[in-house]
């Protein structure tokens, strides 16, 4: 029973150490609920799809990680440009929210709680 607890206990650490990516249908809610259009954010999950694997293989590797973003970065932006001016304020304002967690998550500060 014990080992079956440090067993679990371990899986736990580990996984709130390394939590899974969101899901796409969970960044379009996010990205919805930021003001995004479905359509717009449709476009913009699919946009990521193209790169999901790139990411995997990339996974081990900071320099490899970070051409596969700029290039995924590079087609959203393309991507977005072909929407509505709303949904590219709207986007716009979703990026720097991200941004501004991803900051203060490696900075140690807790992130913002509102889109």
């Amino acid at each position: 029973m014990c080992k079956l607890f440090v067993a679990v206990a371990l899986l736990a650490i580990t996984a709130s150490a390394h939590p899974a990516p969101p899901t796409g249908d969970e960044v379009k809610a996010e990205l919805v609920a930021a003001g995004v259009s479905e359509t717009a954010a449709a476009g913009l999950i699919a946009v990521g799809e193209k790169y999901k694997d790139q990411f995997v293989a990339a996974k081990e590797n900071k320099e490899a990680g970070k051409n596969v973003f700029d290039q995924f970065k590079a087609d959203a932006d393309a991507y977005i440009q072909t929407q509505s001016e709303a949904d590219q304020t709207a986007y716009a304002a979703f990026i720097q929210k991200k941004k501004a967690d991803f900051q203060a998550f490696h900075k140690g500060a807790a992130p913002a709680t509102s889109i």
